[in-house]
């Protein structure tokens, strides 16, 4: 049965100017109906080739901006620049594995070109440059299912609800009987 699965990005980041470090955070969420959940998978938004699937449905990650580098700013799917073939997310036995993706906003290069930008990459490996190459590090990146509310469950009625039910069925079956034979 195919279900809107959400999970939870985090990046434990180090940094060549300390006050840069620190723990990001993000989310992302796919619907798994076309995994078959056996051995290695990819997913796209719009599927791309006949290896990758089509199913994430968001990406969301905080970090900073490439100017200042101070302020948190959420970058989401479409400013990978391969949008809408990437983010890719990566499963093992239908299990998130890892993003790749990379944002580069001048389209200079990003982070290969020794530019701003940041990008998910294997095995699980985050990098980023900031302020024009003034700031760079790395980190590693940890992918969380969000575990799902159980379904509600009818509560049972207690025994003692359960014989005043029986007890009211009797005594409405023998107040018929006697009003029949009464007639």
């Amino acid at each position: 049965m195919a279900a809107t699965i959400t999970g939870t990005i985090k990046v434990n980041v180090n940094a060549t100017d300390p006050k840069f470090a620190g723990v990001y955070t993000g989310d992302f969420s796919y619907d798994d109906t076309h995994l078959t959940k056996v051995g290695q998978e990819f997913m796209t938004i719009n599927g791309g080739d006949y290896q990758t699937r089509s199913g994430l449905l968001s990406f969301n990650f905080r970090f900073l901006d490439f100017a200042e580098g101070l302020n948190p700013v959420t970058y989401t799917a479409r400013d990978e620049f391969t949008y809408p073939d990437g983010p890719v997310l990566a499963f093992l036995n239908g299990v998130p594995s890892q993003f790749g993706m990379q944002v580069m906003p001048a389209d200079d290069g990003g982070v290969w070109g020794g530019n701003n930008g940041f990008m998910f990459v294997d095995p699980g490996t985050f990098f980023f440059i900031l302020r024009d190459g003034a700031i760079s590090g790395n980190g590693t990146v940890t992918l969380e299912i969000n575990e799902s509310p159980p379904a509600p469950v009818p509560e049972n009625a207690s025994p003692f609800a359960s014989l005043l039910a029986f007890l009211g069925l009797g005594a409405a079956h023998l107040w018929r009987k006697s009003r029949k034979g009464n007639n």
